[in-house]
């Protein structure tokens, strides 16, 4: 869990983010590299994986008390030549395309462990990127994430969607104050410390589409700045200021 940053009022007006002892991102250079796995462990889990997708009635949750006997078997023998099938595909990728891909796929990792300036962290980044980046089709219904918020804690503000909305807006300027300042304690799984880099493009991105390629995401470091919509009208207002600090209060927010 993240660590809260310490916080200290500055004539009302702003607030400043001391940094703690261990940078956001300080940990990036020493975290171990995901491991490729080989090329026969690969294809066994597949193997294994693929079970599910055969078409035996053995693999139906339903009630199958009326089902004949006969039409079992001839599902068992469907489901035993798929099996064979899919063996001898998987027995002929491993002599064939198998290893001439898996020897890329290990000069592809090690190219990005060489190289101090590439973008990817691990072999599987950039095709994770490029699964959310390259689908042609609505991002709103098919990629984009949603999250349903509880009940605030404070009961005063949980009855006003303005004073909700303005503390929740001012938690994030905060947190992104910490992100600037690199005061964010980075994450750590049984004592080891986890990847932070995707926490650089959680404020001040964009998704920029383009015709001919895959999208771009850009972010801008600089940003800092909010943007309200209400009744099709927007507006906006400076939020941090430019060494990082926070530059509003949660009462000039909920004043607005």
């Amino acid at each position: 869990a993240m660590t809260p940053p310490n916080i200290n009022s500055n004539n009302g007006n702003a607030i400043s983010i001391h940094r703690s002892s261990s940078s956001t991102y300080a940990g990036q250079s020493s975290l171990p590299r995901l491991p490729i796995p080989k090329l026969e462990d690969t294809l066994d889990r597949f193997l294994a994986a693929v079970r599910a997708l055969l078409t035996s009635s053995s693999h139906n949750d339903g009630d199958d008390t009326n089902i004949n006997r006969d039409d079992d078997d001839d599902d068992d023998d469907a489901t035993n030549k798929e099996m064979e099938e899919c063996k001898k595909e998987i027995e002929k990728f491993l002599t064939i395309d198998g290893p001439m891909l898996q020897k890329l796929l290990v000069e592809y990792d090690e190219e990005g462990r060489e190289d101090e300036t590439a973008q990817q962290g691990s072999y599987v980044e950039e095709f994770w990127t490029d699964a959310y980046l390259t689908p042609d089709s609505s991002v709103v219904m098919n990629l984009n994430p949603f999250f349903v918020l509880e009940d605030g804690p404070d009961t005063n503000k949980s009855n006003s969607q303005t004073l909700r909305a303005a503390s929740l807006c001012f938690s994030a300027i905060k947190f992104a104050s910490s992100l600037k300042n690199e005061s964010i304690v980075p994450d750590a799984f049984r004592g080891k410390p986890l990847c932070m880099d995707q926490f650089r493009a959680l404020f001040g991105a964009c998704r920029v589409p383009a015709s001919s390629n895959k999208d771009n995401v850009s972010v801008n470091p600089e940003s800092s700045h909010v943007v309200i919509l209400e009744n099709n009208q927007m507006y906006f207002f400076q939020a941090l200021h430019p060494d990082g600090t926070v530059a509003v209060t949660e009462e000039d927010i909920s004043e607005m």
